[in-house]
């Protein structure tokens, strides 16, 4: 009888090691799937934080592509028209929520955003230099064209 019991107590050790053993196999399989997932998941949110700063980037740059653009296309017209044309034009301070300047040149407008340059040409007739703010575009006889800030 007494052989019985110390074969019973060593035969249930074993299963309560082995109980405990898959325990600790199972927690460690658990938190290693729950690492993977964190790694994926920090390294997607990486790709779209990226992605986000480019697209934004992009847009601030069509902004003021456009902004020259329009700048330029209002001088061309000032240029063609009858002496006596007059417009009052706002340019604003910030392009989306990034800072710019904005300088003429003989020939060109010429805005500046985080280093990079985008030239705009104006025509010859164009005296004055644009600024933020009101600026005036007239056109007092047939061979010149002024901007002058308000």
């Amino acid at each position: 009888m007494l052989m019985i019991i110390k074969f019973l107590i060593k035969f249930f050790r074993g299963w309560v090691s082995i109980i405990n053993e898959r325990k600790a196999q199972v927690a460690i399989e658990f938190m290693l799937m729950v690492s993977l997932a964190m790694v994926v998941m920090v390294m997607f949110m990486g790709v779209v934080l990226v992605l986000t700063h480019d697209y934004s980037e992009e847009k601030n740059i069509n902004r003021l592509q456009d902004l020259g653009y329009a700048l330029q296309s209002e001088l061309i017209l000032a240029a063609e028209v009858e002496p006596g044309y007059e417009r009052t034009i706002l340019i604003p301070e910030k392009a989306g929520d990034s800072e710019y300047s904005i300088t003429c040149t003989a020939y060109d407008i010429v805005i500046t955003y985080r280093g990079a340059e985008h030239l705009f040409a104006m025509p010859n007739i164009t005296s004055g230099a644009f600024q933020k703010g009101n600026n005036k575009i007239s056109k007092p006889n047939e061979n010149s064209v002024i901007i002058t800030n308000s």
